[in-house]
């Protein structure tokens, strides 16, 4: 008898049917597992890292903000630009190249020290998604809010690393000062922008003698940059006084573009406003004394308005 009309067969092709649609609903079936497995980690390392770009409002174009007033020594360049209050007095012995505008002690300076307050505020409200338990120097960081009980550190040779991509986010939360050692750095891979890094420090700022560092610094006291640092951000501080000393100021590519040209500033005076000029030009009625002969110092407290 032929295969072909055997009853046997007849009935054995269905459950050869159902057995090949079983194995096809069970592959398919344990694909869906793996990509929903998948789906969950990408997930949970998406809500791990849940850090969120620090709205900067009017402090964004500052590469300085100010508290008590700035010092300078040396020759620092600034490409942002810079303000304080309620103390507007600017020290300098040597020089600031300034590309940006002088801000200290009028209105665009009074608002931006209230985003700034914003700022610090928003920064140190975020969750935190890792904590800083050493000296950050040599290591490798992905993106996330990361926090440390007390200070944080960086002392050694070796740079921090934030990797990521261009939207990642960091934000680093110190209880008390943030402080790098001489010829330390924070280098930025895989596309992280210094737009996208902040640091909130609950104290004070110092950084190290020739240190390259990058981000936006939100202090809550002082700050301090020694001889030859570089920041490729900016160096905000609401209630203390910024100390400079032959820095440099690198205004990140993905920050909003400088305005206000580049002056010289050697003796510093700030201004007092007596009423609208005419012509477009400057008033300028000094209050207090100024000594700019010999390349010394000069301060002098008020306001600088122009038409």
């Amino acid at each position: 008898m032929s295969v072909r009309h055997d009853p046997r067969h007849r009935t054995l092709r269905p459950q050869l049917r159902r057995r090949s649609s079983s194995a096809r609903y069970g592959a398919a079936a344990a694909a869906s597992v793996v990509a929903i497995s998948a789906a969950l980690l990408a997930s949970a390392e998406t809500a791990q890292a849940a850090a969120l770009p620090v709205p900067m409002g009017t402090a964004e174009p500052f590469a300085v903000l100010g508290g008590t007033g700035i010092t300078s020594t040396g020759t620092t360049v600034i490409n942002g630009d810079i303000g304080s209050l309620p103390n507007p007095t600017m020290t300098v012995t040597g020089s600031v190249v300034l590309t940006g505008t002088d801000h200290r002690g009028d209105g665009v300076t009074a608002t931006a020290k209230d985003d700034l307050t914003a700022a610090y505020l928003n920064a140190a409200g975020q969750t935190s998604d890792f904590p800083i338990l050493g000296d950050l120097a040599g290591q490798t960081l992905t993106p996330g809010v990361y926090t440390a009980g007390s200070g944080i550190s960086i002392s050694g040779p070796t740079p921090l690393t934030l990797n990521g991509g261009a939207s990642a986010v960091f934000v680093f939360q110190a209880g008390s000062s943030l402080i790098t050692s001489p010829n330390t750095s924070v280098v930025l891979t895989g596309g992280v922008t210094a737009c996208n890094v902040f640091w909130q420090v609950t104290s004070s700022t110092t950084l190290g003698v020739n240190s390259t560092f990058r981000g936006t610094i939100l202090t809550l006291s002082d700050s301090t940059m020694n001889t030859g640092a570089t920041l490729e951000g900016s160096l905000l501080t609401r209630n203390g006084a910024v100390t400079l000393d032959s820095n440099t100021f690198v205004r990140p590519s993905c920050a909003t573009p400088v305005t206000g040209g580049t002056t010289t500033v050697t003796a510093t005076p700030v201004t007092t406003d007596t009423g609208p000029a005419t012509g477009g030009q400057v008033r300028r009625v000094p209050v207090g004394s100024v000594d700019a002969g010999g390349g010394g110092t000069g301060s002098i407290t008020g306001r600088l308005w122009s038409s």
